[in-house]
């Protein structure tokens, strides 16, 4: 069952949302989310736990399959049994893949009915480009690629403030390897629809420009105190052995381990998110995502500290 005929991410941010008023949308989603709980479907904190077991278990099957890909790599191939235990595995992934993107779908919602005084219509343009950025980090729901991955949010990486026109949905077949080229480099552009946002716009940031907000940014004293919360995060999803709820590697389907650059040339080159399959050399899971904007920080923070940049 969906509970969007738009597309949606964990922020509570539904993209394409045109001629529907914030209400008659919060309805929409109600009446389907008040269905699935009537056919028996979890939610809350009966969900959570289900997906907390779901993803303790999803990390170790994509352990064995780790350890099944670098013993073949290593030892010149696998066994017939082996190679009957990995498409086992594999298919066990992909419906415990299934049963997460359905929590996720579930949490959305929750977030959505929870927040409806908040909610408001968005249209981006050049001042609000920084609303589009702030939900870049997290997956989309029902966004697909004709190949079948899941499509992210992108932008031109080389401006210090995107225009409308500089996003697009990339593949995330681009970060899988296949043979000396990508799984799939496909790109769309955004369609109209998609620059019609709902979205919680409390958030301090959304009440400067996307230009006011990279200036703030650009502040010395703005920037150390940034690195320092996001440095204290990083320690604390570290010590807890947990990764960022919002974004998972479309590969292993496990939640994405926020990292730090060794040598970063600044706070927008310091940080990035990396399945926890992920190796320096290209040894392990290649899937990265950049944060590249201070929006991104800001919905990071706010995600999982309760509290953004401004």
């Amino acid at each position: 069952m969906s509970f969007f005929s738009w597309l949606a991410n964990g922020l509570g941010t539904l993209f394409g949302v045109v001629t529907e008023v914030v209400s008659v949308v919060v309805d929409t989603v109600r009446s389907v989310y008040d269905s699935f709980v009537g056919s028996g479907g979890p939610v809350k904190e009966v969900a959570a736990a289900e997906s907390r077991r779901n993803q303790e278990h999803l990390r170790e099957v994509n352990d064995e399959i780790m350890h099944l890909r670098n013993r073949g790599m290593s030892g010149g191939g696998l066994s017939d049994q082996e190679r009957r235990r990995w498409q086992a595995l594999r298919e066990e992934r992909d419906e415990l893949r299934g049963a997460l993107n359905q929590a996720k779908e579930v949490k959305a919602a929750e977030r959505i009915l929870d927040s409806e005084a908040m909610l408001k219509k968005v249209d981006v343009d050049l001042e609000t480009t920084h609303v589009l950025q702030y939900n870049a980090f997290a997956d989309t729901l029902n966004k697909k690629c004709s190949c079948g991955r899941q499509m992210k949010l992108q932008w031109r990486r080389d401006l210090s403030v995107a225009g409308p026109q500089d996003f697009y949905w990339g593949c995330t077949g681009w970060y899988v390897p296949m043979g000396n080229g990508k799984a799939c480099n496909r790109t769309e552009p955004l369609q109209r629809t998609d620059y019609a946002l709902m979205a919680d716009t409390s958030a301090p940031e959304f009440s400067v420009t996307a230009e006011e907000f990279g200036i703030i940014l650009e502040d010395p004293g703005t920037s150390q105190i940034v690195i320092s919360r996001v440095n204290d995060l990083r320690s604390d999803l570290a010590a807890r052995k947990c990764g960022v709820e919002l974004a998972t590697c479309p590969v292993h389907g496990e939640n994405m381990v926020l990292r730090k650059k060794s040598n970063p040339s600044g706070l927008l080159d310091a940080y990035f998110l990396a399945c926890p399959h992920w190796q320096p050399n290209g040894q392990g899971c290649s899937f990265i995502e950049k944060l590249k904007s201070g929006s991104q920080l800001a919905a990071l923070l706010k995600a999982e500290t309760g509290r953004g940049i401004l």
